[in-house]
């Protein structure tokens, strides 16, 4: 990345005030990582598994192991795209141009997905590993440890750093998982599973794919890095710490090791039950894929609607009380919702009430990316210096192994457990009760676990007390 192409007029910044603004909000913060994810739940994660198993109808070991595999690979890979964001230099800052050039990548290698030969077994497999690579380990690598530093690099303004992370939160939790789930299943009722509907899920899946370059378009041109910008010339090269210097501080600061725990925990969890949600509305709610579809849109629209007005009422509750028992008081309520889905799990109208209930508990959540921004500032408070390229990194990888970990474990219960796979979306199946069994503890269980843990963790989270005090020495420093 030379910084004299990004000194170029067309490519700088919308935002230049010192205070966030309206638009970097609503355009940076919310819509432009709103549409990224978008894409990334309808092409990823879920989709993405039915379509290995229920269109191309692959099984196997080999499949099975292949996304925990290739999570590793993926962290590998995040430690030199941390390292290489943390060495860049230009004058738009040094996450921002990583999310200008994503876009691309996300958009090709979404494509890539799908797109895989009607050929044999081994070739098709090998065609799976290598786009599947290039897509998480590569493209969705890129973007989201740029924008997992956009919220700690925007401002060391607290307040406006909390607005952000839970405006951005909201955009790429709640509105892209309703839109995939809700709008995804009426498009797979249509265009039907088996290899005959390849080419329209290729279709769907590459339209879906595009959007990703106007997505990071707009998140890069209303954003702005106020954090790297504080030194008076930009664009002169300063010393980067080494990650040797970056991993001692980081692992020596106990409260950016209960952060790490904590995401690694809740992603766990939650996309064990994303991923699973598609099987259990399926076959434990419904006993086909048609039946299915309109159970899952139900499921979303009902028990998501607190998401839907979350920040309006979590704002006011952080404000008052704090991160810290807002989101012990809501994982609690949380983890008993999921406990109501789980003590009947095929009545549709308990299942339901349970998840308005645990979705309620779970409006927290839009307030934790500000909990890496509050880690970053203590370790620099203590050390002298910042830990953003190794930070990331480490995010990207506990996000990305984790997110191979919850679907290799969906892909070892289908393979062990006697799934039964549909030949069409109006097919009757009633799948053995282990199956059922699993995708049950899958959707509903494990995030009841989560949340249990993770309001533990956080009873012992005592840096936002210390937050005022931190950014006044911070600030002094710099003056």
């Amino acid at each position: 990345m030379k910084h004299n192409i990004f000194s170029s007029k067309w490519l700088r910044s919308r935002i230049g005030s010192d205070n966030t603004q309206k638009s970097e909000q609503i355009m940076g913060y919310f819509l432009g990582p709103c549409l990224v994810y978008m894409v990334y739940t309808g092409i990823a994660g879920t989709y993405l598994t039915q379509f290995y198993t229920d269109v191309l109808g692959l099984a196997g070991g080999f499949l099975t192991m292949m996304p925990l595999v290739s999570k590793l690979i993926s962290g590998l890979a995040s430690i030199a795209i941390g390292r290489m964001i943390d060495r860049t230099r230009t004058s738009q800052g040094k996450a921002r141009p990583w999310i200008l050039a994503s876009g691309i990548l996300l958009a090709v290698c979404g494509v890539l997905l799908y797109a895989v030969p009607k050929a044999s077994y081994a070739i098709q497999i090998a065609w799976i590993v290598i786009s599947y690579n290039l897509f998480f380990s590569l493209a969705f690598s890129v973007y989201s440890l740029s924008h997992s530093l956009m919220v700690p690099l925007s401002t060391r303004n607290t307040k406006q750093r909390d607005s952000l992370a839970m405006l951005t939160s909201t955009g790429t939790a709640m509105i892209p998982g309703m839109l995939a789930t809700i709008v995804m299943p009426l498009l797979v009722k249509q265009i039907g599973v088996g290899t005959d509907a390849q080419g329209s899920w290729l279709t769907i899946m590459g339209i879906l794919s595009i959007i990703a370059i106007p997505a990071t378009l707009i998140e890069y041109y209303f954003t702005l890095e106020r954090v790297t910008a504080e030194a008076d010339e930009p664009d002169v090269q300063t010393e980067t710490v080494s990650f040797r210097k970056q991993i001692a501080a980081c692992f020596r600061d106990r409260y950016w090791v209960m952060i790490t725990i904590f995401t690694m925990i809740l992603h766990l969890c939650n996309n064990l039950s994303t991923n699973s949600m598609l099987y259990y509305c399926n076959w434990v709610l419904g006993d086909s894929i048609e039946s299915g579809a309109t159970k899952q849109i139900l499921v979303n629209m009902i028990g998501q609607a607190p998401m839907g007005i979350g920040i309006i009422i979590l704002w006011p509750l952080v404000r008052k009380f704090g991160k810290r028992r807002v989101t012990i008081a809501g994982f609690t309520i949380a983890a008993i919702g999921s406990l109501v889905a789980l003590l009947s799990p095929s009545n549709l109208v308990v299942v339901l009430a349970g998840l308005f209930v645990k979705s309620t508990g779970a409006l927290p959540t839009y307030a934790m990316a500000s909990l890496l921004a509050e880690a970053l500032d203590h370790i620099e408070w203590k050390n002298g210096f910042r830990a953003d390229g190794f930070s990331v990194s480490v995010n990207s990888i506990t996000q990305t192994i984790v997110m191979g970990l919850s679907q290799t474990l969906l892909l070892a219960g289908i393979n062990t457990l006697g799934y039964i796979a549909p030949e069409a979306t109006t097919q009757i199946i009633s799948q053995p009760p282990q199956v059922q069994s699993f995708f049950i503890w899958c959707f509903a269980g494990m995030p009841m676990l989560g949340y249990i843990i993770c309001a533990i963790i956080m009873a012992f989270y005592k840096l936002e007390s210390e937050m005022g005090q931190i950014a006044q020495d911070l600030a002094n420093k710099k003056a």
